[in-house]
């Protein structure tokens, strides 16, 4: 199994319970590790053997920005079953996403992580 990992992709969107967040927005902080099937792979050095990061990249920025969510917690669950879903190679993903600045008073961040198998395979 080999591991790819896309860390610290910050996005600016606008997801929380409470009307300002909706309304002002946050930064969210999101990691992605996949780990991949890749023997198909072997010496090729085809992207196409691969899983593409940067098409990973786009559709959890895409998630983030086109969709509404109150709970990080269902932006992390949404996250989890499309790379899953989209990405064949990937056997099993783990997602973290961080709230820097949820409402909470003086801390880092707030994080949700989750761990996710194909059940298919």
């Amino acid at each position: 199994m080999t591991t790819i990992k896309i860390n610290n992709a910050k996005f600016y969107a606008y997801h929380g319970v409470l009307d300002y967040e909706k309304q002002y927005g946050n930064l969210f902080e999101a990691d992605i590790e996949m780990h991949c099937d890749l023997s198909g792979l072997k010496d090729s050095d085809d992207l196409g053997k691969t899983v593409d990061y940067l098409a990973v990249y786009n559709k959890v920025k895409k998630i983030f920005h086109d969709e509404k969510f109150h709970l990080i917690e269902s932006v992390n669950q949404k996250i989890c079953d499309m790379v899953l879903d989209e990405f064949e190679l990937v056997k099993k993903v783990i997602v973290s996403i961080r709230k820097p600045n949820a409402p909470l008073g003086i801390i880092d961040s707030v994080e949700i992580k989750n761990e996710k198998l194909k059940l298919n395979d």
